[in-house]
């Protein structure tokens, strides 16, 4: 019996059995000049019905360039440009700050830029530098220098948008990573739909098929009463009745969900009270109760996301502002010698989104009264911030596991306990602790779990007893102690989803979900 596809579908098998290799749908649809969703909606999928052709979705991670990149493809990266303005007129040698201000003025280039440019150019030997008359001052070491790996790969760029990296030459492919760090490319990823010839269908000929201008899909009421039905019955659309039907794909909860609920259910069995904070902080409760030093690191705008509006909020009653102070400035009433600088309510009182969970702990600890019945235990599962470049392993957003048991007498041993008995109901059967550093606790430890389809330990988070500096404004003193943990729930669900980029977990792969199990 034979065959019968439209006569324009037979044109698209002709040219499918000319390339005689898998070709990605979109560039098929541009060789035939026809819109992809017609292509694959119409020709493709009547050609797959009758076993003529099929296709396959691959997951791809594309490679772009950011609109930095983009200024860059006809004026040169920033060291290009920097080289070409200290070769002109001649000129050898410079004075590296005066030629800062010049950059800056005639490339309109801001400082950042300068240096990374300055950088790169000692790095590829192209100038050399020297401090021998009290300044330093920069020299052209090579005329004329070659292209430089990042620059061929900014060069592909003029004649493509996008690229994946298998297009990429072999050669370039680590300057890709260098260029990704510098923020120059972008990488994402898109599902590419392969078309290829069944083996049936790369060798099927014409005279095997049965052609027709109009397929004919439903027969109406009116070809039954006048028989002309009986006149098209080559034009009639062939059914395989021992077809498999389609795949249905349900509706289920997003993997990540489901841990967060198990990682919820476990805490509730281990008795635990769940509780919930503001996703926007005082920089008061995200740092300076936990005697984190207002100059610290973490504080910067490289690591933290202030907020412009609003910019400041208000700080609690002038007695516990009061305690925190002087705890950062001397130690007040704790044994200590705090951290010996001015502390500023300015500061204090500056709106940011918080960096970790640990901030509505100590939320919690603010209402511990003498009432209070001992020991408390509670928990938090929610989303944290922080200023980061996103790559496989880091996100700017993620989510964080935050705990606290509060008590008499409590010990490390006590810590030590409600974190193994907690990975083990999540299902990892060897845990351990070892001694880490967190300005918060003393003293501190970091836990980490076995993956056995790794073969390797792997730090899962952070813990401790908080400090007399965090707990004493509380009035939280000896024998009543605080265990602390903070631990990266992406970590978790990435082990037990078998994901090894962070990202997926929140781009979600519709491939991935539909095939996961958990």
């Amino acid at each position: 019996m034979k065959i019968s596809i439209k006569t324009e579908h037979f044109a698209i098998l002709q040219k499918l059995q000319k390339i005689r290799k898998p070709i990605e749908a979109r560039s098929l649809s541009e060789k035939l000049k026809i819109p992809y969703e017609k292509l694959m909606s119409g020709a493709i999928f009547s050609l797959e019905q009758v076993g003529l052709a099929k296709f396959q979705e691959e997951e791809l991670e594309l490679i772009t360039l950011t609109k930095e990149a983009k200024s860059y493809l006809n004026l040169g990266l920033p060291e290009r440009q920097i080289f070409n303005m200290l070769g002109k007129n001649d000129r050898k040698e410079v004075k590296l700050l005066d030629f800062a201000k010049e950059i800056e003025e005639k490339l309109n280039f801001q400082k950042r830029l300068f240096f990374v440019g300055i950088s790169k150019m000692k790095k590829n030997r192209w100038i050399l530098s020297s401090k021998s008359m009290g300044y330093e001052q920069i020299f052209i070491n090579k005329e004329s220098p070659e292209k430089t790996e990042e620059e061929q790969v900014l060069d592909l760029f003029k004649d493509k948008i996008s690229y994946s990296l298998s297009e990429i030459p072999k050669k370039l492919r680590e300057a890709i990573n260098s260029i990704y760090n510098r923020k120059l490319v972008k990488k994402n990823k898109r599902i590419l739909r392969l078309v290829e010839l069944t083996p049936k269908g790369k060798i099927i000929t014409k005279e095997e098929l049965q052609l027709i201008d109009e397929e004919i899909n439903l027969i109406s009421s009116e070809m039954l009463k006048d028989g002309s039905w009986k006149k098209n019955l080559s034009n009639l659309k062939n059914y395989e009745v021992n077809a498999l039907g389609p795949n249905i794909t349900a509706g289920k909860y997003h993997p990540l969900t489901i841990i967060i609920n198990e990682v919820r259910e476990v805490f509730h069995s281990m008795g635990f009270e769940e509780i919930k904070g503001p996703i926007v902080e005082e920089a008061f409760y995200n740092f300076d109760c936990l005697f984190q030093p207002q100059d610290h690191p973490a504080r910067e705008m490289q690591d933290t996301f202030y907020l412009k509006n609003p910019a400041e909020g208000k700080l609690p009653k002038k007695k516990i502002v009061e305690v925190i102070k002087n705890t950062h400035e001397n130690g007040g009433t704790t044994g200590s010698t705090g951290w010996g600088y001015k502390w500023s309510e300015e500061i204090a009182k500056k709106m940011l989104l918080r960096t970790h969970t640990t901030a509505t702990t100590i939320r919690r600890l603010s209402h511990i009264t003498k009432k209070t019945k001992l020991p408390m235990k509670v928990f938090c599962v929610d989303r944290v911030f922080r200023n980061e470049s996103e790559d496989r392993t880091h996100l700017a957003q993620f989510m964080q596991i935050d705990g606290i048991v509060i008590g008499e007498n409590l010990t490390l041993s006590d810590l030590i306990g409600q974190l193994v008995e907690f990975y083990k109901r999540m299902g990892f059967d060897k845990v351990v602790t070892r001694p880490g550093f967190f300005p918060y606790t003393e003293p501190s430890m970091e836990v980490s779990v076995y993956s056995k389809k790794l073969g390797a330990w792997l730090e899962m988070g952070g813990s401790g007893m908080f400090r007399p500096e965090v707990t004493y404004a509380w009035g939280v003193k000896d024998p009543v102690r605080v265990l602390a943990w903070g631990l990266g729930l992406e970590r978790l669900a990435m082990l037990k989803l078998k994901r090894n980029d962070i990202r997926d977990l929140y781009q979600s792969p519709i491939k991935w979900l539909r095939e996961v199990s958990y």
